[in-house]
C-alpha cells in the first residue's frame, strides 16, 4: 500500500524453494505498508458418521456445508504479516485499520525506532482494543548468537504496549488471540506479525 492509499504491485517477483522475493519500487514520498493478509473460515463436521473438513470464505459459510452436516465446529481465521518502508518523511495514511483480525496502530512510527528509546504501539482485534494480549519481541540475526533474546510484553486495557529496544537491528513482533465458537457462533483465530528495523 502506497502513502496515498493506493495498491502497488510488487516487481520482479521470484519464488524459490525456501523463500520468495520481490522489489518494491518507491515512487511516492512517505510510508508504504508491505503486507501478506489472509482470512477465511475452516470448519469440521460429520456427514453420515464420517468426519469431513471444509475451507472457504466467510461469505460462503455456512451455505457451502452439505445438508445433513452435524457436529459443526467452525473458526474464522485471519493472519497479517507486515513491514513498513518510508521514502523521505514518514506518513501515517497506511495505518488506517479495516476492523478485521489483529491490526497494529502505531503511536510511535515504525520507521522511527531507535535503540534505547521506548516505542509504543496499539493492537486492535476486530476494531476493538486487544487488552491483556501477550506480544513476543525477538531480535534478529539469531544465527550469530546463542541467546535468542526474546521478551514478552502485555497490552493494556487500551491495547497499547511499549518496547524499549535493547540494541539496533531487525526485530520480529508476534501476537495471536483465539476464541472458541459455540453452536452456530463462529470461533475466531487471529495472528499478527511485524518486522521492524531499529536504528543506532
Amino acid at each position: 500500500t502506497a502513502p496515498d492509499g493506493s495498491a502497488v504491485q510488487p516487481e520482479h517477483a521470484m519464488q524459490g524453494q525456501y523463500r520468495s522475493t520481490f522489489d518494491a519500487h518507491l515512487t511516492q514520498n512517505g510510508t508504504y505498508k508491505i503486507a501478506n493478509v489472509m482470512s477465511g473460515v475452516m470448519a469440521s463436521y460429520k456427514l453420515n458418521g464420517e468426519q469431513k473438513r471444509w475451507r472457504g470464505t466467510a461469505a460462503e459459510y455456512p451455505a457451502a456445508l452439505p445438508a445433513g452436516a452435524t457436529d459443526v465446529q467452525a473458526t474464522r481465521t485471519t493472519s497479517r504479516i507486515e513491514t513498513f518502508v518510508t521514502l523521505n518523511n514518514p506518513t501515517d495514511t497506511v495505518f488506517k485499520t479495516t476492523g478485521e483480525g489483529l491490526e497494529l496502530v502505531p503511536v510511535t512510527h515504525p520507521n522511527d525506532l531507535v535503540a534505547g528509546e521506548p516505542a509504543t504501539f496499539k493492537l486492535l482485534n476486530n476494531g476493538q482494543p486487544a487488552s491483556g494480549l501477550e506480544v513476543t519481541v525477538a531480535r534478529g540475526a539469531i544465527r550469530y548468537r546463542d541467546n535468542p533474546e526474546e521478551s514478552t510484553v502485555t497490552t493494556g486495557a487500551d491495547g497499547a504496549f511499549t518496547i524499549t529496544w535493547p540494541a539496533a537491528g531487525m526485530y520480529w513482533l508476534n501476537a495471536s488471540v483465539r476464541t472458541e465458537g459455540q453452536g452456530q457462533t463462529l470461533g475466531s483465530s487471529a495472528s499478527y506479525v511485524a518486522s521492524v528495523e531499529v536504528l543506532p
